[in-house]
């Protein structure tokens, strides 16, 4: 009893230290929110991501609360990614778990398979479904059966690049296809840098702790042919030769100093190109409402380009198109009110709210709806604040793009601490040993062997 008594306490400590509900006053756009007495409240996590998208999100629940006569009031809380799993966890064991909730792609079969989520196939309407492009569709059902509705999809790595910058130190604009190329043009970068005197600047930056275990999913596709385990999950692939390039590629890239050992929060990462503290860096496409909305002096000198590949084949997938899903608690008492708060934000008929989400993030992401992805195509082509190279390269790596992998995330997190071993000048063989031995395990211990629902 103790002990339980004592893991109640950590958790709601945990949980006051890194979730944020914004306070019923809070002020979007001089509105002040709506409260309706004596509402059912249909609790809602919602991930923290970029201020921008915070507050996009937060105007989503402003305006659903601003009907004062449905019956319902819709709660938001802000969950940081990096620790939703424990926090969720912690939820279900003191039983506060939230009716509505964000899962990526990747971690939604998990959820599924153990039983937290519900099945929405009799909820949402089958059009709803129906207006689903195929990969969206086939990303959320499992069985035949619809699990949660998608909210949206992007490309998980791109290189965002400062022309200027580019141009002042490697006296070049030009981006190259193979990674030997990219890797002599950071070395003339930082020769520049070198020669000019200038502190604090790195010619590139990459994805680092947790962020590395995911953004580097298209750099093992486009390195190996595949992910780390087969696709029948029987084994691991981490003696395929690509590992051991991608390995020595990522000693490369610190051994030379062309990255910076530490850095911030992937999904933020955009601000250190655009505060100089960078030429070059990897980064989600999501990036990009960041560069308008806070840097848009800058946007007519940053560029856009896909990752290298060693064979410099732009066919091939070099990302992987990440994104966000709705999904319904299974302690959820209300169901039918959920559904409700789904069909207003995504999945409705009504796809104004769609749209101007879409708009809002300067058409950096695609819509998981057909009806929605033909509204984008059409408005994209009119705006003008953004370059259209940038939606193109956007639109390009998106298109060729694979979902995220629904294996145990224990498997990426093998993949990633091989890659930061590395780094510290470990024996790479050793380390490739290492984690064949671990992903071996995770598909032992968690019984993958031709288990996956996709085969």
């Amino acid at each position: 009893m103790k002990k339980k008594f004592l893991f109640l306490i950590i958790s709601i400590l945990l949980f006051t230290l890194v979730a944020c509900t914004p306070p019923s006053d809070i002020e979007i756009n001089d509105r002040v929110e709506k409260i309706e007495e004596n509402a059912k409240v249909v609790e809602m996590w919602s991930m923290d991501f970029e201020e921008w998208e915070n507050r996009i999100n937060i105007k989503q629940r402003m305006d659903f609360n601003e009907d004062l006569t449905d019956g319902l009031q819709l709660s938001q809380t802000f969950v940081d990614d990096n620790n939703f799993w424990d926090l969720i966890r912690s939820a279900r064991e003191t039983g506060n778990v939230p009716d509505i909730y964000m899962v990526s792609y990747g971690n939604l079969y998990e959820e599924i398979k153990n039983g937290n989520i519900i099945d929405l196939s009799d909820y949402l309407p089958k059009s709803s479904f129906d207006d689903l492009t195929d990969i969206a569709r086939e990303a959320i059902t499992f069985d035949g059966k619809h699990y949660g509705y998608p909210i949206n999809m992007e490309p998980s790595t791109l290189v965002f690049y400062r022309k200027d910058l580019l141009n002042q130190y490697a006296g070049t604009t030009k981006m190259p296809l193979k990674w030997d190329d990219f890797l002599t043009l950071l070395e003339m970068v930082n020769n520049g840098i070198s020669e000019s005197g200038t502190k604090g600047l790195y010619a590139f930056d990459v994805p680092k702790g947790i962020a590395l275990g995911w953004a580097s999913w298209g750099l093992q596709i486009s390195s190996t042919g595949g992910l780390a385990i087969t696709d029948d999950w029987t084994t691991s692939r981490l003696n395929e030769p690509g590992f051991k390039q991608l390995a020595e590629l990522w000693y490369s890239l610190y051994s030379n100093r062309y990255v910076p050992l530490s850095s911030g929060n992937y999904n933020e990462i955009i601000n250190d190109l655009c505060l100089g503290k960078l030429v070059m860096t990897t980064a989600g496409s999501y990036s990009v409402p960041t560069i308008v909305n806070d840097y848009p002096e800058l946007i007519d000198k940053i560029g856009i380009a896909e990752m290298p590949t060693f064979s410099g084949n732009k066919s091939l997938v070099n990302a992987t198109n990440g994104g966000w899903v709705y999904v319904i608690s299974k302690e959820c008492e209300d169901v039918e009110a959920a559904v409700k708060v789904l069909e207003y934000l995504v999945a409705g008929e009504d796809t104004t709210r769609n749209m101007e989400y879409f708009e809002s993030v300067y058409f950096s992401k695609g819509s998981p709806r057909k009806s929605v992805a033909e509204l984008i195509e059409k408005q994209s082509s009119k705006q003008d604040k953004i370059p259209e190279s940038w939606i193109d390269i956007i639109n390009e790596v998106a298109a060729k793009s694979v979902m995220e992998p629904i294996y145990p995330w224990d498997i990426s997190i093998a993949v990633q601490a091989m890659l930061e071993n590395v780094i510290l000048g470990n024996d790479i063989d050793s380390e490739i040993s290492k984690c064949d031995t671990r992903v071996k395990e995770v598909i032992v211990n968690n019984n993958l062997a031709n288990n996956n629902p996709r085969n």
